[in-house]
């Protein structure tokens, strides 16, 4: 009978609480950043390159293209990046998908590598990201510049 009376009032409280949580979340805000992150993430034909490719979720495809093109940002010249803008649909939404606020951290591998870890990759699949990042670009006609120093950098 204890048992009995101790499952059904956890049930309940569980029962109780999700839309309570829910409730509170989108009053005050919650993770509605998350999930307009995660939506345009999705949305993505990058982020879905990658994710058929490399088997990751849409969450870890967008931060860690996300990781790599910040890197980039910060190495292009001003004609590059806005080649990669252009071409990149929603790149904003893959910089905000860094976890923990490394985005604008992000100035060289070793940062890269750290935000890798933080959204649970191991950072030796860089090395597969990079060269299918490079075939999305190329399939959207970058030009043989912006390729060569996406390459220069991410060595």
């Amino acid at each position: 009978m204890k048992k009995t009376l101790i499952f059904s009032t956890l049930a309940i409280s569980l029962t109780m609480t999700a839309p309570a949580n829910a409730f509170l979340s989108s009053l005050f805000g919650g993770d509605d950043d998350k999930v307009k992150t995660e939506q345009a993430s999705t949305s993505n034909p990058l982020v879905g390159m990658l994710t058929d490719s490399l088997g990751i979720s849409a969450g870890q495809a967008a931060g860690g293209a996300g990781a790599l093109l910040a890197m980039a940002g910060n190495g292009l010249s001003s004609s590059e990046n806005s080649e990669i803008t252009n071409m990149v649909p929603g790149l904003s939404s893959l910089t905000s998908a860094i976890p923990g606020g490394l985005g604008g951290m992000i100035s060289n591998m070793d940062s890269v590598k750290t935000a890798f870890s933080a959204l649970g990759l191991d950072p030796a699949l860089i090395s597969k990201f990079t060269p299918l990042i490079t075939q999305y670009l190329t399939s959207q006609d970058a030009s043989s510049g912006l390729l060569d120093s996406l390459t220069s950098l991410w060595k």
